[in-house]
Formats: structure tokens, sequence, C-alpha cells
């Protein structure tokens, strides 16, 4: 019982934290000048379109096995099943969060769903646009999914999602 409530307490206050950073992300999204804004665009269409195609190959199987699993991936705290983690809001770094924003304003996400233990864009299914799910979202799948997959495809464009990021610099916004 102890350790279940420190662990209550742990990803609260890691949530917490997290809410406070992703709201940072916004505040510095709003400050970038026209060059930086134009720098992310020229970058974003790219990332967004990668993330489409990830979609286009992978939503028939998510909507034939997600709504019928047992398992929630959207959990914050099952370190064995979770895609999450509580020191994220949605899994999103500064970078993917500034790739995907730059076009796009984002749901408001649902801040109450931290005392169920699930991801805040989570409404009886992700309420974000398919182009704009962060990075740790995209590239976790079920062993079911896996199975039904072609991984092999799948796993070409999220490396090229990856080179997206890692070529990101957050420099070249804030000129």
């Amino acid at each position: 019982m102890i350790e279940t409530d420190n662990q209550k307490n742990r990803i609260t206050s890691d949530f917490t934290k997290a809410i406070k950073e992703f709201e940072l992300y916004e505040k510095f999204y709003r400050t970038l000048s026209d060059n930086g804004i134009k720098y992310l665009k020229s970058l974003s269409g790219k990332y967004k379109q990668i993330l489409s195609n990830i979609q286009k190959i992978i939503l028939p199987s998510i909507k034939r096995n997600c709504p019928t699993c047992n398992i929630n991936c959207c959990h914050l705290s099952s370190p064995e099943l979770s895609i999450y983690v509580a020191g994220t809001v949605g899994g999103f770094s500064i970078v993917d969060y500034l790739l995907i924003r730059c076009d796009t304003v984002l749901p408001e996400p649902y801040y109450d769903n931290v005392e169920k233990n699930l991801c805040p864009f989570w409404k009886d299914g992700c309420v974000l646009p398919v182009d704009c799910r962060s990075y740790l979202c995209i590239q976790y799948f079920c062993d079911k999914l896996r199975k039904e997959l072609d991984m092999t495809l799948v796993s070409k464009y999220l490396e090229k999602a990856k080179l997206v990021l890692n070529k990101f610099s957050i420099g070249e916004c804030m000129v």
C-alpha cells in the first residue's frame, strides 16, 4: 500500500512538472521570430508527412485491435506496458512539439486524466490529429500489432522521422 501511494505521489509530482514544461513549449513557440517560424515550417511539413504515412499503414490494424484490447497503452505508470512516462505531456519533447505545433493548434490536454493514470490526450481514443502525435507515441507497437503490421516498412518511416528530429536545431529557431 505504501509503495503504491509513493508511486502515485511520484507520478503526480512528475506530471505536475511535465505540465509546466509543456506550457513552456507553447510560450517558446509564441516567441519565435518570422525566421524561426520559417525554419520550423521547412522541417514540419516533411515530419508531418512522415507521421501521416505511418498512420496510413497502422490505422487499419489499430482500428481493428485497439478498441477491444484489455491493455491500455496510454497508461502512465505500468512500466511493462506503458509508452508514456509521467514526466511528459503526451510523450512530447520540445522538438516534436514544435514541429507539430507550427501549423496546428493542438487540442487542450485533459489534465484530469492523470488521476486516471491516462495520457492527457486520451478521451475514448487519442484526440490528437494523426499527423500530430509525439514520436514517443508513434514508435510503440504491442506484440499483436507487430505481428499484423509490415514492421520493415513502418521502421523505415520511423527512421525518416528520427532523422528529421535529429536534424532539428532549437538554435535555428531562435535566429
